[in-house]
């Protein structure tokens, strides 16, 4: 009996030794973890986009790796601009040294990007030093996040768990915002339609969109389609569409889809108003409006549109003289269902 009993006690006595050396342990040593996060979200019939990082702000410790995966039929990239860095308008090659997976950002030396993806791909970035940096997306400029990057001798604030559980409830949140415009509330919108006032003029909504915000970024609802867009006008109507969404940019396009898909076709021309204007004299034709959308605050040009007076427009206009059924879409989103009609009646 006494053997037994001293046996135990050596035993808990090593037990105890060892979790005191296991705690004593660096705290990078316990703390270094592999955080998830997602990309983007979207309704089953793909019309309902949420532009957004999910969650838009993580506190991890220096040395964590964060892989985020992507959950959009929308493109998407995953990006840290140095400081000062002028934001690309093109952005594909920003920073080509990136890899494709295993990325390592300092804040420091180069900047690092993932390409633009869509559902099903990932893109993995280690934070080596601890520093505050700021997650952007390069196809959508107002969609954007912090990673609080912290010393290993600092508590985390939040686990997996949470960020699981707030990255669902703001995806949620989201995409269950149901109120853009419809035929019904277009009356309503006619002090910033100038269709209001042009006489033979149908308008039609292309895309909506609000911008919310946490306080670690922001992030946007977009419903990716022509709403009421299928109209039927007479010979000699104008159909204007306007985009009302503040962090995507569409186009409307009928016929062949460009190669160039950011400048409007040659046919196209520019009212008094700044917006774009084409007419379509029969079937086959093609017209292409090039990007609609808000121009970025404080932008001051230097885009290759020489034509255009305000870079970037928000309506486009198009005047039949020809009858026929006459198809379009959105060349950016039409995987997506973006599409629409134009029936020209006598």
């Amino acid at each position: 009996m006494r053997r037994f009993t001293l046996n135990r006690s050596a035993v808990v006595c090593g037990v105890a030794i060892a979790l005191a050396c296991f705690l004593a342990l660096p705290s990078r040593a316990l703390a270094q973890k592999n955080w998830k996060a997602t990309v983007g979200g979207q309704s089953k019939d793909m019309g309902r986009q949420a532009e957004a990082f999910l969650p838009n702000e993580f506190w991890i410790h220096a040395g964590d790796k964060i892989t985020w995966t992507f959950d959009s039929g929308d493109l998407h990239t995953v990006t840290f601009l140095l400081v000062n860095q002028p934001f690309p308008l093109n952005f594909t090659g920003v920073c080509p040294g990136s890899p494709a997976s295993g990325a390592v950002f300092d804040g420091t030396s180069a900047c690092v990007s993932s390409q633009p993806s869509i559902t099903g791909q990932s893109f993995a970035v280690t934070f080596p030093i601890a520093g505050n940096f700021e997650l952007v997306c390069l196809v959508h400029p107002e969609m954007f996040g912090t990673i609080h990057v912290l010393p290993n001798s600092e508590n985390l604030p939040y686990d997996q768990a949470f960020y699981d559980d707030q990255a669902e409830d703001l995806r949620d949140g989201l995409l269950d915002d149901r109120d853009p415009p419809t035929s019904k509330t277009k009356h309503s919108m006619a002090g910033m339609m100038s269709t209001s006032v042009i006489s033979r003029t149908t308008g039609v909504i292309a895309g909506f969109g609000e911008i919310t915000a946490t306080a670690g970024g922001q992030e946007s609802l977009s419903v990716v389609r022509f709403i009421d867009g299928t109209v039927e006008i007479h010979a000699g109507d104008t159909v204007e569409w306007t985009n009302l969404d503040p962090i995507i940019a569409h186009t409307i396009t009928f016929g062949t889809e460009p190669a160039d898909l950011f400048d409007p076709s040659s046919n196209v021309t520019l009212d008094a108003d700044g917006a774009l204007h084409a007419t379509i004299t029969g079937p086959g034709q093609n017209v292409h409006s090039g990007f609609i959308l808000a121009a970025l605050e404080g932008y001051t040009g230097g885009l290759p549109v020489p034509q255009l007076a305000l870079f970037p427009p928000t309506r486009f206009r198009v005047t039949f003289t020809a009858l026929g059924t006459f198809n379009y879409k959105c060349s950016l989103h039409d995987n997506l269902g973006m599409v629409g009609k134009v029936i020209v009646l006598p």
